[in-house]
């Protein structure tokens, strides 16, 4: 049995905490135009989630579901066929999927997948690829009165999705240094620097913690790095361990008479942090193609034109 194409994917626009979420509609979303298993996957996309948000939009899915099972014969097989997809990426962040439709975008369930013949993993490059084709590019802007703060402000919904492109970052290293810490507060705002500076990556958290909290679509408050192999959880005790060599090493150099060097630079030592973690970032492959905001400097997210 085909599973039923519903548009949920409003179940992730999640509100601001302290606001009433929405009540779940009725009757389900209009079914999409007829089209074929190709233009489907074509439409496909990955979608960045918080866990915790996620599991609020399964249970009110959950509901919806539940009314809608009263004419079925076999419910059980039902659920699992518009069970969504996800899998994890990182620390408290997973991957969802949806097509991507000019009418209204819709989340992917295990049915379709099946449906197209595709795996987990077949999947997920195919929705790779296809972001890349569309959203590929990375339009980084300074924020105006930070200027090592950097942002990527979207309104297609993808903005913390061109984190899985990896290799687009890593392009990026090649201007701004291999340290990347990066936060992915919500579906449309991601916010970086390259500096390992305490006092500025306090401020990037708090920047993160504030539009997470006070913008609709959120992800995570958590704050992430980059490396070689993949993005990684940044783990500040290492970044204060760095520092703390760094500063002991110039001492005895200055104790001596002379600059002794580091065992390894700042960066270095943090692009050496494992990902083992990150289970849904993927190396490149060769056929991929609003509220309030934080008041540190007034606007932290005013850009530079």
């Amino acid at each position: 049995m085909k599973p039923l194409l519903l548009g949920f994917l409003a179940l992730l626009a999640l509100p601001a905490r302290g606001e009433e979420a929405p009540a779940a509609p009725e009757k389900p979303a209009e079914a999409a135009p007829a089209r074929s298993a190709e233009e489907e996957l074509s439409a496909l996309r990955p979608v960045l989630i918080g866990k915790r948000y996620l599991d609020q939009a399964r249970k009110r899915l959950a509901v919806q579901l539940a009314r809608m099972r009263r004419d079925t014969d076999n419910p059980g097989t039902w659920f699992e066929d518009n069970a969504l997809v996800a899998r994890d990426f990182l620390a408290d962040v997973q991957i969802m999927y949806a097509l991507e439709f000019k009418e209204g975008a819709q989340l992917v369930s295990h049915g379709m997948m099946r449906g197209w013949g595709m795996d987990p993993d077949r999947l997920h490059q195919r929705a790779l690829a296809n972001l890349d084709r569309a959203h590929g590019e990375i339009a980084v802007k300074q924020v105006g009165k930070l200027p090592w703060l950097s942002v990527i402000e979207t309104g297609d919904g993808y903005a913390a999705s061109r984190i899985l492109l990896h290799w687009r970052w890593a392009e990026l290293t090649l201007t701004l240094g291999d340290v990347l810490i990066l936060g992915m507060p919500t579906r449309d705002v991601v916010v970086f620097t390259a500096t390992l500076e305490p006092q500025k990556l306090e401020q990037l958290q708090e920047t993160v913690e504030t539009v997470e909290r006070h913008q609709g679509r959120p992800i995570s408050r958590r704050l992430f790095q980059w490396t070689p192999q993949g993005w990684a959880e940044f783990d500040p005790a290492l970044q204060q361990a760095v520092q703390q060599r760094g500063e002991q090493g110039e001492q005895q150099g200055g104790a001596e008479g002379k600059m002794v060097g580091t065992p390894a630079p700042a960066e270095a030592a943090v692009a050496r942090q494992p990902a083992d973690a990150q289970k849904g970032g993927q190396p490149r492959q060769e056929d991929a193609g609003h509220q309030d905001r934080d008041q540190q400097g007034d606007q932290p997210l005013q850009h530079r034109q």
